[in-house]
């Protein structure tokens, strides 16, 4: 297997121009070995190389080139690597946008990346703008050519672009260099190569986020193979646990809410890969921690912290056993061409032991937010010497051994099952509700023990009814943006400084909240009762009406996960994508009860992970 920086190698990431020329040689050193595999459709280095130099041919011809943008829009598969290479060999950036996005989403993302060319499947190719740039349909007939890298790009080329959360109401994206991505992958084996080596990793999450690039990073740049899972088999703990007993991966990214969403309905020992897990995306619990470590005593748990503005991850801390009783889990120390301060208000580093903001610098930086360079200067910023931070907003605290714990946030932003989350942005999507007057959005967590949700509290005129509003949301916002619960007020109470008291807000809601509208009609058989029980206990709620959408109501996809647990315990055959294929309790009742729905709404609700 080649890993450029392991067993004592002195290649470093100025050896390369570009992660196409990276691959490249990852390639040629490995050709015979698995490179990628998604179900039964596996390629080795070579034939990976191959199918994306077949891509590089096509963009070539459709002439594109250094300095345009490549998106693709496709489901879970081979394909979502291919294009990825694809685009770096002509020189290209590449941007992937999340499939299950509604299709004004998708729309709005592809007009703010102006990208040039769009790659995707026949499923998705409908959900495509009318007017959109050349597309080329990915499938096992597209033709094959050698992988050339384009000579000319240069270590400052754009690699990828990544969407995150905006707090004006528009998502931003990140616009991420070559000679990062090449720093993240030479210092991420440097750092692990006391630890352990790796030779498969599997990746459980979107390609659309940094997370799932921890993954497709680790395999495709050190000649290991890379197992891609269907959001099913992600949202499924015995179809998971089955995959990885019958193509066992030594590395695993997770979450800590999906590990334990699917911990809590399974033996988490089944749920863990052969050497390393990887948490990333959110605070790692100390219980989850313990819990691996009891589970599998000789993995390594690997806690992974960075935000999109300093590519992928840039500190890691390897999990121990006294970790597990403290009061939060270390993120660690960085890896090799990051630069970390800790600054208190009056922009001063603070000592040891005292808690500041982190300020990240040196080779991992993204370029900034693509096509804004005003709010690429207001969080990239210069010291006196001129060196270059990212203000992350991230409150932290460094002991005397220069390890870092996150403590939490500075500023609005939240994380809710690993995505970023700017309030700002759901706000003013219900803001362009009509008859919503007013909208604050904040992070609550139901039970000390349960992860953050999203809860927005709304004054509409005339009344709207959660369900209404959740509706429209989501032909707007990927389905991570959407609330979980959505309470109708007749105001927001303020403080003496005019700022929202959320403690009068959640006393409001609790005894004044607006009546939500007529009473939707109750379940009529046993089986119906049995679905809405089952809803109820998982959202919370004191009733459910039979015509009701689970996503509409509180649910998301975890809570999805339970009500499959739940579920499958009367009906064993289920899958849980006939979970959001029946979204109403009428419809999933009569699909378990093996009666057709077909008179049923049968619209799915896409999860996104």
């Amino acid at each position: 297997m080649y890993a450029a920086p392991s067993k004592g190698s002195s290649v470093s990431s100025s050896a390369y121009r570009s992660t196409a020329a990276l691959f490249r040689d990852v390639a040629a050193h490995n050709g015979a070995r698995a490179a990628v595999r998604h179900g039964d459709t596996e390629l080795s280095y070579t034939e990976l190389a191959s199918a994306a130099g077949g891509l590089a041919r096509w963009l070539r011809e459709a002439g594109i080139g250094r300095g345009d943008v490549v998106a693709t829009v496709v489901d879970r598969s081979v394909w979502s690597v291919v294009s990825v290479l694809g685009a770096w060999s002509v020189g290209a950036a590449h941007v992937h946008l999340e499939s299950s996005d509604p299709e004004t989403r998708i729309a709005a993302l592809l007009t703010a990346t102006g990208a040039r060319a769009v790659l995707t499947d026949a499923r998705n190719r409908p959900r495509l703008p009318e007017q959109t740039p050349p597309v080329r349909l990915l499938d096992a007939s597209s033709a094959t050519a050698p992988y050339e890298p384009c000579e000319e790009t240069d270590p400052q080329d754009t690699a990828y672009l990544v969407f995150t959360s905006g707090s004006t109401g528009v998502p931003k994206a990140v616009d991420v260099p070559h000679r990062a991505v090449l720093n993240y992958h030479f210092g991420f084996w440097r750092y692990l190569d006391p630890i352990t080596t790796v030779d498969s990793f599997g990746i459980a999450t979107t390609f659309a986020a940094d997370l799932g690039l921890i993954s497709v990073f680790g395999a495709l740049f050190s000649g290991a193979r890379l197992d891609i899972y269907d959001r099913d088999t992600t949202l499924d703990p015995v179809a998971l646990a089955a995959e990885l007993k019958k193509h066992p991966v030594e590395a695993l990214t997770y979450t800590p809410s999906l590990l334990e969403a699917l911990a809590a309905q399974h033996d988490i020992g089944a749920l863990l890969p052969g050497r390393m897990v990887v948490v990333a995306g959110e605070a790692f619990p100390p219980r989850l921690a313990a819990a691996i470590l009891e589970a599998r005593p000789g993995l390594h748990a690997v806690n992974m912290y960075g935000p999109s503005e300093a590519t992928v991850a840039m500190m890691l801390h390897r999990v121990t056993e006294p970790d597990i009783r403290r009061a939060r889990i270390p993120v660690g120390k960085a890896i090799d061409g990051v630069d970390l301060r800790l600054l208190g208000d009056d922009g001063r580093p603070v000592p040891d032991g005292t808690p500041g903001v982190l300020h990240i610098g040196g080779v991992c930086l993204a370029h900034g937010y693509f096509g804004d360079q005003a709010l690429t200067g207001r969080k990239f910023t210069h010291d006196d010497a001129g060196e270059r931070f990212y203000r992350t907003d991230d409150l932290m605290i460094r002991d005397s051994d220069g390890v870092y714990e996150y403590l939490g946030r500075a500023d609005r932003q939240l994380k809710v099952r690993g995505n970023r989350v700017e309030p700002g942005e759901i706000e003013s999507a219900l803001l362009s509700v009509a008859g919503i007057e007013q909208a604050l959005v904040v992070g609550e967590s139901p039970a000390p023990d349960l992860p953050t949700e999203l809860v927005a509290y709304v004054v509409a005129s005339p009344p709207l009814t959660p369900e209404e509003i959740s509706r429209q949301l989501r032909t707007v916002l990927a389905q991570a943006l959407v609330p979980s619960r959505i309470v109708v007020v007749a105001a927001i109470p303020v403080t003496a400084n005019g700022k929202a008291d959320l403690t009068a807000l959640r006393t409001l809601a609790q005894d004044g909240a607006v009546p939500s509208g007529p009473t939707a009609p109750a379940p009529r058989t046993d089986t119906e009762r049995f679905v809405a029980d089952l809803w109820c206990s998982v959202l919370g709620r004191s009733e459910v009406g039979r015509d009701e959408r689970f996503m509409e109501i509180g649910g998301d996809s975890f809570k999805a996960l339970r009500v499959f647990a739940g579920l499958r315990r009367h009906s064993p055959g289920l899958t849980i994508g006939q979970l959001f294929e029946y979204p109403t309790v009428a419809a999933l009742a009569a699909a378990l009860d093996g009666a057709d729905p077909a008179h049923t709404d049968r619209s799915a609700a896409t999860v996104e992970l």
